[in-house]
């Protein structure tokens, strides 16, 4: 029975149902929060030779042979900055990672893996291997013999990352480091030189980065085999990066040096909530248009949902005031049935000295809703029917009901007798109250007579009742004639 309740609604209310109705998920703005110590591959975009595996993440597994590359995403982008509210999220991010050698296969490991913040829906670089760590398109690296990387990355290919790195290629100030890289792999800027073995093979590693917005400051901690290391670096997001990213790891090997780089635990934790939830689209481009076209049909067939219930609401509140209208509308459902329009030259119909507007509810309670055992009569333009106005003090009344209310005709004899009556002062004519347009009815409001009508006197079938035409011209004079009351109803027993 909801649509029967949906014309009792406010605008606000009638909002929520449409999307109850219409089972639209709204995303709630919450801080994206997770903790994962196994993983699934349901929550994470895996690309190149990235896979879920065992409640792992083989970012570069011991299968990968010769150059590899892969990276993982979190499903959900991340709100990174707020332009409107003009915030930037804080967040905290630990990890547990294992490096392993790969001795049957490389005498050297290579070359390192990273923790990344991108532009959201990220795409790899075509050439990404080695020292580029899944990251870096490789046309930017120095070539041999120099130490200068001649560009930075941007648009989507941009980043800022923490790289975790285990060779030394000719921009890096050693062969065992961690840095904080922005737009390139050169982290020469911010880097912490490790002791060696203190990376490759080392068992468990744990890292946590943490960024405070208050001060810019983008801090790592490593522990490994029971030391800490740690590394600090100012970096404006904002300046950077969207204000929604993608979030990740990657990793990256060589043809002569080769590790697996698997990630085992991962957290995240940010201030500031996400405006919408949207999930990373899948990398393959039959999924991806495929889902592009279900986005399409979804959002086409919610507007015509939309629509359909916009109609339906519409047409419930239609009815609803339609039945709900109050009796004494002024409004006679007709263009000029107005009590301006009927209100001709400006005289007292509807002025506040004479005749005054009636509720319908108030005349059909004191006709008892017009029942015929109180029908005083009946002529060519109405009935009227007697009446008993608890409004008035107790006054009886007589209610002209005109026959043709709603009809052309109807409003035509309604005007005249109402610009006529209501222009009358004089004490032998009976007085007009009132009026009411209601019900598509249009009445008049009477003083009731109790001693008859003049058609009663004029036509009544008693020769001993007729009046001489002397008693008759009396009855005009400004005096009354003792014969009958000293009113003379002018019309409300009009008849044909």
């Amino acid at each position: 029975m909801a649509e029967l309740k949906l014309c009792l609604c406010s605008s606000s209310d009638l909002l929520v149902l449409c999307f109850l109705l219409l089972g639209v998920h709204v995303h709630h703005a919450t801080a994206i929060s997770f903790n994962y110590n196994s993983f699934s591959s349901g929550d994470f975009r895996e690309e190149d030779d990235a896979m879920v595996t065992d409640g792992r993440i083989e970012l570069v597994g011991d299968e990968a042979g010769g150059r590899a590359r892969g990276r993982v995403l979190y499903k959900q982008a991340a709100q990174l900055w707020d332009g409107v509210k003009g915030e930037t999220a804080s967040f905290t991010t630990s990890f547990n990672f294992s490096i392993q050698s790969l001795p049957g296969r490389s005498s050297t490991p290579g070359h390192g893996m990273t923790f990344f913040v991108a532009p959201y829906m990220p795409e790899m670089p075509q050439e990404s291997y080695d020292g580029c760590l899944g990251l870096f398109d490789e046309k930017h690296v120095p070539e041999s013999g120099t130490t200068a990387i001649s560009a930075n990355a941007s648009g989507s290919a941009s980043f800022v990352a923490v790289e975790f790195d285990t060779h030394r290629d000719a921009w890096d100030p050693s062969s065992r480091h961690i840095g904080v890289d922005v737009n390139n792999v050169d982290s020469r800027g911010n880097f912490r030189i490790l002791p060696e073995g203190s990376l490759v093979d080392a068992g468990v590693i744990s890292s946590t980065v943490n960024y405070d917005n208050a001060t810019a400051r983008l801090n790592v901690v490593l522990r490994v085999s029971g030391a800490e290391y740690a590394l600090g670096a100012t970096v404006d997001f904002r300046s950077l990066l969207p204000e929604q990213v993608a979030l990740g790891f990657s990793a990256a090997t060589g043809d002569a040096f080769g590790s697996s780089h698997t990630l085992l635990s991962w957290s995240f934790h940010s201030t500031l909530p996400t405006r919408n939830g949207t999930p990373l689209p899948s990398t393959s481009p039959s999924s991806t248009k495929k889902a592009t076209l279900q986005l399409r049909a979804g959002v086409a067939a919610a507007a015509v949902l939309v629509l359909l219930l916009a109609v339906a609401v519409a047409v419930l509140l239609r009815r609803a005031s339609r039945r709900n209208r109050q009796p004494d509308d002024k409004d006679m459902l007709a263009g000029d049935m107005t009590p301006d329009s009927l209100d001709a030259d400006g005289d007292e119909f509807g002025s506040s000295t004479g005749p005054r507007p009636i509720p319908y509810a108030s005349l059909a309670a004191a006709t008892r809703n017009f029942a015929e055992e109180g029908k005083l009569g009946q002529g060519g333009s109405g009935s009227v029917y007697r009446g008993h106005m608890k409004e008035l003090g107790g006054r009886d009344v007589a209610v002209k009901v005109f026959l043709r209310g709603a009809s052309l005709e109807g409003r035509k004899e309604y005007r005249s007798e109402v610009t006529i009556i209501s222009r009358l002062r004089h004490r032998n004519f009976v007085q007009l109250i009132g009026w009411c347009h209601g019900r598509r009815r249009l009445l008049l409001v009477y003083e009731l007579v109790h001693n008859g009508s003049l058609d009663g006197y004029l036509y009544s079938n008693s020769k001993n009742d007729v009046l001489t035409w002397q008693v008759r011209y009396a009855c005009f004079e400004p005096r009354a004639h003792p014969c009958h009351s000293s009113r003379i109803l002018y019309l409300l027993f009009y008849l044909d």
